[in-house]
């Protein structure tokens, strides 16, 4: 086996070094990634087989490594041979060693110019996007380009849209689609072949330009999104800043409008794909102004939880109408504002970004009781605001008023988790309903048992999973089993549920979050950040529901919450509150979610019918208190 062999190897495993690696990944990585650099910037072949092989022994001491390794690579060892070296396409495998990291696997040159050739402004150059041409199908699974292709297929055409700041650059699309083959990795492809093309005009020659490619299925899922700096002495480093969102299945709704957020020359700006087309366009808001944005847009359902109507609402499960009818202006009102705000009132305002707000409105329009829901796909890339809250309309209407136009009633969402280097993509394991299994913590102090005033929330619950599941769900209320299933998790679940308290932290960029449970036992995000780390996954990438107090974290940039630490430990996806839950209304809405996930129902399905079903049954709005992070097309159990 060559030291290119090796490489791909290591690509193959790099998702699931984390795991294999085991508590040491976090000094490993930096020096890993350390001698990867040092691959990628050696100027000799002998360098390069030097660095690649420091690699392999700085990993090959962990023996899950070791047993994970083909044989191949061990007996390749042993009778390598320097005379190799000149069939080794080392820019290949540089390019693939640089993607590792981010699992990049479609990448951009410039055809017909070779490293070092400048690229002149105001003359259009060839841009093609293609995937890296490497023969690892392993390697080339890991990216989940595999899953675009169907099973009976032999390959699948992807869309492409690429798109800079107008100021700085001139794209024009000369074939927007890229053609992937299963099993058939880029080597037994001819060069070129089936590549997406653009040709590229620099407007400024004074520095660096940005470009951003997103890179989508037939039905609108974004499956890369690639951030290009190209020099004007035609270098081009790239960067994956999203993953594509886990996926239990396949091909998954289409979807109706996809918002991919990225930084271009430091201003975050939006790719937006409707059936129409795409454009780009800034968003010229500072970071405050957007926590400003994002704390005013949770006012209209915190108003509901205040005071006497907080009391109605913690007490009942059906709203009089006349109620109901004022809470939803309410809401709508600061739905709209956020709308606005977002798309129509920022200082310097790109005349796409208004479009880009009408595109919204369109994906809506018809929506409603009779009609099937809108899939709206969001990468916010960091930018965490309260997309299920966005009401989208042109104006106020105050006699036509819609619950269907809140985005967390009326549309599918997903949104697309935060990249983190931390990540685990362990396989998501999708069984029959007869088979799954789950974990459940419940606090059963919620239940009031030694007062005056008992309730059965959490007995009722109890029951409830005891019904479906018998002895398939644990069912714990100690906070120390809870701490003890993070670090040393056994069962190989698809759910883990959590109806109990949350206490954020004080401060929004904290680690403060606490779980609490009965006897006052506590689970404490910082402590399971260091105790129960990423390093040990959870077995079958579950699906995680917070059923508690405002589990996202608060403002508009990515903020450490119990969400992004579940992701990180591999969940398949995790569902958040963002404000206080209303214990009775928890309880309702477990039951009718979990009911529908049960019977094959995907994620966002679920969401959407039980919200659905609380609006028109029952006149309560509450069902906003629910978001989910993750692909819409998730599923619990198999269909």
């Amino acid at each position: 086996m060559t030291a290119q062999d090796a490489a791909v190897e290591l690509v193959g495993l790099w998702p699931r070094l984390p795991e294999l690696v085991g508590r040491d990944w976090l000094d490993v990585r930096g020096e890993l990634l350390d001698l990867v650099d040092r691959v990628r910037r050696s100027g000799t072949d002998a360098d390069r087989v030097e660095h690649t092989e420091s690699i392999m022994e700085l990993l090959l001491p962990y023996a899950q490594v070791r047993e994970a390794l083909s044989d191949a690579y061990f007996r390749g060892r042993r009778s390598s041979a320097p005379e190799g070296l000149e069939d080794i396409d080392w820019a290949a495998v540089c390019r693939l060693l640089g993607a590792m990291p981010h699992e990049q696997w479609i990448n951009a040159r410039f055809d017909g110019r070779t490293r070092g050739d400048a690229l002149p402004a105001h003359v259009a150059h060839r841009l093609v996007i293609g995937v890296d041409r490497f023969a690892h199908p392993h390697a080339f699974a890991s990216a989940e380009l595999a899953l675009t292709v169907p099973e009976e297929a032999g390959s699948a055409v992807l869309d492409v849209d690429v798109h800079g700041l107008p100021e700085s650059v001139e794209v024009v699309p000369v074939r927007r689609t890229l053609v992937v083959w299963r099993d058939v990795p880029g080597l037994a492809v001819a060069e070129g072949a089936g590549d997406a093309a653009f040709d590229v005009t620099l407007l400024k020659d004074d520095g660096p330009v940005k470009l951003i490619a997103v890179v989508r299925t037939p039905h609108g899922h974004m499956r890369q999104a690639i951030v290009m700096t190209v020099h004007p002495s035609g270098r081009i480093d790239q960067e994956a800043p999203v993953r594509p969102p886990r996926q239990t299945g396949m091909p998954g709704t289409p979807v109706a409008l996809s918002l991919v957020i990225a930084r271009l020359h430091g201003v975050p700006c939006v790719v937006a794909r409707d059936r129409r087309g795409a454009m780009l366009a800034e968003l010229p808001y500072s970071s405050d102004l957007l926590d400003g944005i994002a704390e005013d847009a949770r006012q209209g359902i915190g108003r509901l939880l205040t005071g006497a109507r907080g009391q109605l609402y913690e007490e009942q499960l059906d709203i009089p109408d006349e109620v109901y009818t004022a809470d939803l202006r309410s809401v709508a009102r600061s739905g709209l504002e956020f709308f606005q705000r977002l798309f129509h009132e920022g200082r310097h305002l790109s005349p796409n970004l208004p479009r880009i707000g009408d595109m919204l409105v369109s994906a809506v329009a018809d929506a409603g009781s009779d009609s099937d829901a809108p899939h709206i796909e969001i990468v916010p890339n960091g930018l965490n605001l309260p997309w299920h809250l966005l009401y989208a309309a042109d104006r106020w209407h105050e006699d036509t008023l819609s619950p269907y136009r809140l985005l967390g009633i009326g549309a599918r969402l997903t949104v697309v988790p935060e990249f983190s280097e931390h990540r685990h993509t362990t396989d998501a394991t999708v069984r029959p309903a007869s088979d799954t299994t789950a974990f459940i913590a419940v606090n059963t102090e919620i239940d009031r048992a030694h007062t005056d005033d008992p309730r059965s929330l959490v007995a009722d619950q109890v029951g409830y999973w005891k019904r479906r599941m018998a002895d398939r769900a644990e069912i714990v209320d100690d906070g120390d089993r809870v701490a003890e299933a993070l670090r040393t998790p056994e069962r190989c679940d698809s759910l883990w549920y959590f109806y109990c308290h949350l206490v954020p932290g004080e401060q929004p960029t904290s680690s403060d979050a606490t779980l609490l449970f009965a006897e006052q036992k506590q689970v404490s995000l910082r402590d399971m950040q260091l105790d129960a780390p990423y390093e040990v996954p959870l077995p079958g990438a579950p699906l995680v529901v917070l059923n508690t107090c405002s589990s996202r974290a608060r403002g508009a940039m990515l903020r450490s919450d119990f969400g992004a630490y579940f992701l990180d430990k591999g969940a398949r996806a995790v569902l958040v509150t963002d404000v206080e839950v209303p214990t009775t209304l928890g309880a309702v809405w477990a039951e009718r979610f979990f009911d529908r996930l049960l019977a094959g129902a995907t994620l966002g399905e679920a969401l959407h019918l039980t919200a659905r079903d609380l609006v028109e049954s029952h006149g309560n709005l509450l069902c906003l208190l629910y978001t989910a992070l993750g692909s819409a097309d998730v599923r619990l159990v198999a269909a």
